[in-house]
């Protein structure tokens, strides 16, 4: 399909929806946690928390079993949580359509499915970390120390890929 058709069909769709739905470009794409740099990371590490931070609020049923305290540790939580936390941006934008939320809940459902299994495989305990409900200040160093590291393990990769060294 050539630039001019998709252009084409997303002027029918702005006109057949009775709004402007956004451009493509305009369309912030899903997070990909490997690939950000050490800037991007930065800046999503506390967007990540703070998002799990308030679903653990309002859905009463992801306890440690669903997302342990250390979830920020497994990238496999790390990237399913990222997924839902994008699908909810799309699913409630002013320009989804009013099955969305429903379709949201649906991933929400899957998604807590992948989580419960992912957390039955891993070894953590309740012992070995804090509740699952997040309390002001818990593990507030173990935060900081992991994104740190993070950053720090991405900003010498991006140097050594920069300098076309193997990192090591």
């Amino acid at each position: 399909m050539s630039n001019n058709d998709l252009q084409e069909r997303q002027r029918r769709l702005r006109q057949v929806m009775g709004h402007d739905a956004p451009a493509p470009d305009d369309v912030a794409a899903p997070v990909h946690w490997p690939s950000l740099s050490p800037v991007e990371a930065e800046r999503a590490w506390p967007e990540l928390r703070a998002w799990v931070t308030a679903l653990r609020e309002r859905y009463e049923d992801l306890d440690y079993h669903v997302i342990p305290a250390c979830w920020y540790e497994h990238p496999a939580h790390v990237a399913a949580l990222q997924a839902l936390k994008d699908h909810e941006r799309v699913a409630y934008d002013k320009t989804a359509p009013g099955s969305s939320g429903t379709d949201w809940h649906r991933a929400y459902r899957d998604v807590v499915i992948l989580l419960r299994t992912f957390t039955g495989h891993l070894q953590c305990t309740t012992a070995a970390h804090q509740p699952s409900r997040p309390v002001p200040g818990t593990d507030e160093a173990a935060w900081k120390k992991f994104v740190a590291d993070d950053i720090a393990r991405r900003r010498r990769r991006a140097t050594a890929a920069a300098l076309g060294q193997s990192e090591q």
